[in-house]
């Protein structure tokens, strides 16, 4: 497995660039041939993504989930596939190229920097930990695909609202398609994030780690709630149109700060530096 992992750092942000240009040519002319070849392009750079990290889990003795940069190529991962299974669900492509972009960006950075020495962490009881970190960045993962639908959301009402229909409008699924594909990928995140927390609690307990001192529990527990709250709201509520974006967004908003806020400037065993 070893020789696979230093072709495929180098084939995923080629072959993610390749997806990006499809799904971009397709959303430029729906008759294009790129709206064939880009679900295609990026099924096998998943497919591709999943055995370099399986090459680097075995080769390592564990997930390779042990650095920032690793987090990245998990998250792009993650991204990729949750936006393959909206995709499938709603049988709409034109929303790809505002996607994926973020899939390639993460990877090449990934790619460049990852052979960074990871800092020591705290021990850890692999199985608890994997499975903590893993549902975390598919979590992560849902949550991202969420907000992009929510800001596409967003400005298609405002298009609609000033009475412009621009290329934009044009392109893009009805209002009340991407609110749903919005709420869909948070539901989804909200369940994975949820399993990580649950998991995470399990994990400190055998590590012995002091849970409730670290401000990324409460921070993201925070956001959990924030997130929590948009769904129940659209679900159970009748909550539509901006004001359930607004809530979702404000949710990932916390979410995406409390990553920051530990990272930078916080000592955590959550921290990677």
């Amino acid at each position: 497995m070893q020789p696979l992992i230093p072709l495929l750092t180098t084939t995923l942000p080629v072959l993610y660039a390749l997806s990006v240009a499809a799904y971009g040519r397709a959303y430029a002319d729906e008759a294009s041939s790129g709206g064939r070849w880009g679900p295609v392009a990026l099924r096998v750079a998943v497919l591709l993504h999943v055995l370099y990290l399986s090459a680097r889990g075995v080769t390592e003795g564990h997930l390779p989930l042990a650095s920032a940069y690793d987090f990245l190529s998990a998250t792009a991962l993650s991204l990729a596939a949750v936006y393959i299974y909206l995709e499938f669900r709603q049988g709409i492509r034109t929303t790809g190229i505002f996607v994926l972009p973020l899939v390639f960006l993460m990877q090449v950075i990934s790619s460049a920097y990852g052979s960074t020495v990871p800092v020591e962490q705290p021990p850890l009881f692999p199985f608890w930990f994997e499975l903590h970190t893993m549902t975390a960045v598919l979590g992560y993962g849902a949550f991202f695909v969420s907000a992009i639908y929510g800001i596409l959301f967003l400005l298609l009402y405002r298009e609609i609202k000033a009475n412009r229909l621009s290329f934009f409008f044009r392109r893009m699924p009805p209002l009340e398609t991407l609110g749903r594909m919005n709420v869909s990928a948070a539901s989804a995140g909200l369940v994975l994030l949820g399993l990580a927390i649950l998991m995470g609690i399990g994990w400190a307990r055998l590590a012995h780690v002091a849970l409730t001192k670290d401000p990324k529990t409460w921070l993201t527990i925070g956001a959990w709630l924030l997130l929590g709250f948009a769904v129940l709201a659209y679900h159970r509520l009748g909550w539509r149109g901006p004001r359930a974006v607004y809530a979702s967004l404000a949710g990932f908003t916390t979410l995406l700060l409390s990553r920051v806020v530990t990272d930078l400037f916080v000592r955590s065993f959550h921290t990677w530096r």
